[in-house]
């Protein structure tokens, strides 16, 4: 398994990762064209965010083995919002496309996946999760946290300092690279902040960059060249 993922996080510099709202071959060009470090898919899934609902890996094959053609950062994928439908999927497959790392809620992670080693995992914790457990994470074959911590009621509000402070408890409690996604509304002044407490990388979702080959290309830019 090559540590692509976790060289990119432990490099000095803010990692941004696009989390696309469709498996679009155009959208993916908008982020490489703007300077993402990182790119990240759905499969299986039924979006929240961007409310839509993707299909299999083999619908969008092609696509996928394009954009491994055309980007040579790490590409990811949450594999399936159910630990049933996560239980079918290949990584030997994945990792055959392209693909580096798979991406899961805690909970949608079984014993097969601790075991692979064809890709890197990084795992979301929600605002249930408790803070002072995050080091335990650590113990597994697991490579980064995703910090998913934010409520649904507050999606797409402004970044605070309660925000800081929820992410500092975490970067504060385990040796991990840390994600951010974009649940708050991420602007490029957000950067410097979430560097200065710990934070590896941040995940610019639907909430930040839209659904556009314009907005996708003129919001990633902004942050890739703060």
């Amino acid at each position: 398994m090559e540590a692509i993922l976790k060289k990119m996080l432990f490099s000095e510099k803010m990692s941004i990762i696009a989390s696309l709202p469709e498996n679009r071959m155009d959208l993916a060009q908008a982020a490489i064209d703007a300077g993402a470090d990182g790119l990240k898919f759905h499969i299986n899934v039924s979006h929240r965010a961007s409310g839509n609902k993707f299909k299999d890996v083999e619908f969008y094959f092609e696509m996928f083995e394009e954009v491994r053609r055309k980007f040579t950062g790490p590409i990811g994928a949450v594999i399936g919002d159910e630990i049933e439908k996560v239980l079918g999927v290949k990584t030997k497959q994945l990792k055959d496309l392209g693909f580096n790392y798979y991406s899961l809620y805690a909970k949608d992670i079984g014993s097969k996946l601790l075991l692979q080693n064809d890709l890197e995992c990084t795992v979301a914790v929600n605002d249930k999760f408790c803070y002072e457990r995050v080091r335990v994470i650590e113990s597994f074959n697991i490579q980064a946290v995703e910090l998913s911590i934010v409520k649904k009621e507050d999606y797409g509000r402004t970044l605070n300092f309660e925000d800081l402070i929820s992410y500092k408890s975490y970067r504060d409690n385990t040796k991990l690279p840390l994600i951010v996604p974009s649940q708050k509304n991420l602007v490029p002044d957000d950067l410097l902040m979430l560097q200065e407490i710990g934070i590896n990388a941040v995940m610019l979702g639907a909430v930040t960059i839209g659904s556009t080959v314009e907005s996708i290309f003129e919001t990633i830019s902004r942050f890739t060249k703060k």
